[in-house]
C-alpha cells in the first residue's frame, strides 16, 4: 500500500489534475481514516476539473468526516447538481441516488457542531439513514428438490 500512495502521489506532483490518481489515493486516505490528507490530493484535481461531479462527491465525505458538515453538504449539492446536469463523467441513477441521499443526510447536520454535541448529529444521521435489514436468500439444501418453474398463463386473444 505504501509503495502504491507513494506512486499516486507522484503522479499527483507531475499532474496535478490527474481525476483518477487523486480519487484513488483519496479513497485510500478516507480508508485510512485520513480525511484531511484525502482533502489535499482532492485539491488539485478540483481546481483543474470544477465539472466533475466525483471529486465534489469524495471532497463531501472527507468533510463529514473532518466534521465539517456545513462544507460537506455544500459539496454534496455541487456533486448532486453536476449529476444531474452537466458533469465532465456519465452520472448513473444509482450514484445519482446515492448523491442525493448523502446530500439530504448531510442537510439534517448541516447546522450542528459535531464536535460539540456528536450524539445529535449521529440520531440526526440515524433519522435519515432509516437503516433496514435485507435478509440473505437462503442456500437450498442438497438432495432437496426444488419446486417446478411455473409456466406463463396464455392471456386471452394470445396465440396458444
Amino acid at each position: 500500500m505504501r509503495a502504491r500512495v507513494a506512486e499516486l502521489q507522484t503522479q499527483l506532483l507531475a499532474t496535478p489534475g490527474n481525476v483518477p490518481a487523486a480519487l484513488e489515493l483519496a479513497d485510500m486516505f478516507m480508508d485510512l481514516r485520513h480525511p484531511d490528507w484525502a482533502l489535499a490530493s482532492l485539491e488539485g484535481a478540483l481546481d483543474a476539473h470544477p465539472d466533475d461531479h466525483r471529486l465534489h462527491h469524495l471532497a463531501s465525505l472527507a468533510l463529514a468526516d473532518h466534521f465539517e458538515p456545513s462544507h460537506a453538504y455544500d459539496e454534496a449539492q455541487k456533486a448532486l447538481t453536476l449529476c444531474e446536469s452537466g458533469s465532465s463523467v456519465a452520472c448513473g441513477d444509482a450514484e445519482r441516488g446515492r448523491l442525493d441521499l448523502l446530500k439530504s443526510t448531510l442537510g439534517r447536520i448541516r447546522n450542528m457542531d459535531m464536535r460539540r454535541d456528536p450524539n445529535s448529529a449521529k440520531e440526526a444521521l440515524i433519522k435519515a439513514l432509516r437503516l433496514t435489514f435485507l435478509p440473505k436468500k437462503a442456500a437450498e439444501k442438497p438432495g432437496k428438490k426444488s419446486a417446478p418453474a411455473l409456466k406463463p398463463v396464455n392471456q386471452p386473444g394470445a396465440p396458444p
